[in-house]
C-alpha cells in the first residue's frame, strides 16, 4: 500500500523512505518496513489512487492534486479532451513562400536604393 506523509495538513513526502527519522529524532533503517501503526503515528496516511474511467481515444487524465482526509489521502484526476490534431506543417512550402517574400522585399529595397542614388546625383548636379 502506498503511503503519503501529511504534517499540519500539508503533504511532506510522497513515498516512504528506506531510511527515515522518527518524531523522537531517532534514525531508522528500513523505515519503509515499519508497521502501519507506527507509520500512522508518524503522519503517514494510505493513498487512495483510483483513476476514473475515460475514453482513451478522445480523452486523457491529468493530475488534479490530492484531497487530504483524516484517515487517507485521495489522488484526484481531471479528464481532459484530446484536441483535434492540426494538419502537419509543410515546411518546404513555408520556406519557399518565405523565400519568395524575401526576394520581393529585396527587389523593392533595391528599387528604393536606385531611386535614392538618382536623387543624390540630381542634387549634386543642381549645385
Amino acid at each position: 500500500m502506498k503511503m503519503i506523509q501529511v504534517i499540519n495538513g500539508k503533504i511532506k513526502q510522497y513515498q516512504l523512505p528506506k531510511v527515515g527519522t522518527l518524531k523522537d529524532g531517532s534514525t531508522v533503517s528500513g523505515y519503509h518496513l515499519l508497521d502501519e501503526e507506527t507509520l500512522l503515528d508518524e503522519g503517514w496516511l494510505p493513498l487512495e489512487d483510483i483513476p476514473p474511467e475515460y475514453d482513451e481515444e478522445t480523452q486523457y487524465l491529468t493530475n488534479d492534486g490530492y484531497e487530504i482526509l483524516k484517515d487517507k489521502v485521495i489522488k484526484k484526476y481531471k479528464i481532459e479532451d484530446i484536441s483535434e490534431r492540426e494538419e502537419p506543417r509543410n515546411l518546404e512550402t513555408e520556406i519557399e513562400e518565405d523565400a519568395g517574400m524575401l526576394a520581393l522585399m529585396v527587389s523593392m529595397l533595391m528599387s528604393e536604393v536606385d531611386m535614392l542614388k538618382s536623387e543624390i546625383e540630381n542634387l549634386k548636379e543642381g549645385k
